[in-house]
């Protein structure tokens, strides 16, 4: 197995044909065609189903393409750490970021970054734990920026803690309990969230736990923070956010936050790398300016 045929395995996969494939790698027809041959011949399974319109993988091309990604994006890091070894500023960084962290650390952290590699593509993927590790194991992103999960750090990632916050309920400014001081006033209140019960952004679950009510209804679960901001501006639907979101003029003007007495949920946000796995330079100098502002944030 090479790694041509990989990239010819993904380029039929991405395009549905081997004619496409052809057609948008510029190779014949005949060579994409041996090439995947050969491939599957090394693999001992066939891996795509053919059809009038082309080619689709099957069950065994399915499994093969998440290795097959994991190749192509480490050896496309390993071109490019070459290059930035050899003194060249180009390349691509893609990471993962929460909505808290991106407010408080993205802006200054990339434009000291734009400094040092103007040319370098910067990519970003906004989410939580449990939708940027897969990214992060996969090798779709470089590293990622995100609340620790409650069950603890991944082996196959290690994590470096950036900043701590204290989360907070919130509420469009003229909702009815706007002012409630104790949790059990919210006990009927429905609720948008980040992820599901036991994972980041699911944290008023185990808030309702530890009261000992039963479970908040849920109106919507969302990674997106426009859209939690949106729910919670427009509708009686409240959150569980971390408070530093609330600092910024993004939410503030729209949201307030409950003065609700009872114990609420830290958060911790760490910078997330898979173990055992060098980064580029550059993505090396990003992650450095995240952990500079971060640090500057600490001391503030």
């Amino acid at each position: 197995m090479t790694l041509q045929q990989v990239l010819d395995f993904l380029a039929i996969a991405q395009h549905g044909s081997v004619h496409a494939a052809a057609r948008a790698t510029g190779q014949t027809q005949p060579a994409l065609t041996k090439s995947l041959r050969r491939l599957e011949q090394a693999l001992g399974a066939p891996l795509f189903d053919r059809h009038a319109k082309g080619a689709r993988a099957n069950a065994f091309g399915r499994e093969f393409e998440n290795h097959a990604r994991r190749v192509a994006a480490e050896a496309q890091r390993a071109r490019e750490a070459m290059g930035q070894a050899l003194g060249q500023r180009r390349g691509r960084v893609e990471f993962g970021i929460s909505a808290a962290a991106s407010l408080l650390l993205a802006p200054a952290a990339i434009k000291r970054f734009r400094g040092q590699y103007p040319e370098v593509e910067l990519r970003s993927r906004s989410g939580l734990h449990h939708t940027l590790a897969p990214l992060l194991r996969d090798g779709q992103i470089d590293f990622a920026i995100c609340p620790m999960p409650p069950d603890g750090v991944d082996a196959q990632l290690s994590a470096h803690t950036l900043i701590k916050s204290q989360m907070a309920l919130v509420a469009r400014r003229d909702h009815p309990l706007a002012r409630s001081t104790r949790l059990s006033a919210l006990r009927d209140a429905t609720f948008v969230v980040g992820g599901p019960r036991g994972m980041t952004g699911g944290g008023i679950h185990a808030v309702f736990e530890r009261a000992g009510f039963e479970p908040p209804r849920i109106e919507l679960q969302t990674d997106s923070l426009i859209d939690s901001a949106a729910m919670v501006a427009g509708t009686d639907c409240l959150a569980l956010l971390p408070e530093v979101l609330l600092r910024s003029g993004l939410l503030r003007e729209r949201l307030v936050v409950l003065p609700v007495k009872d114990e609420l949920p830290a958060y911790t946000v760490a910078l997330y790398q898979r173990a055992r796995t060098a980064l580029t330079q550059a993505a090396r100098a990003l992650a450095a300016q995240f952990e500079r502002e971060a640090q500057y944030r600490r001391g503030r």
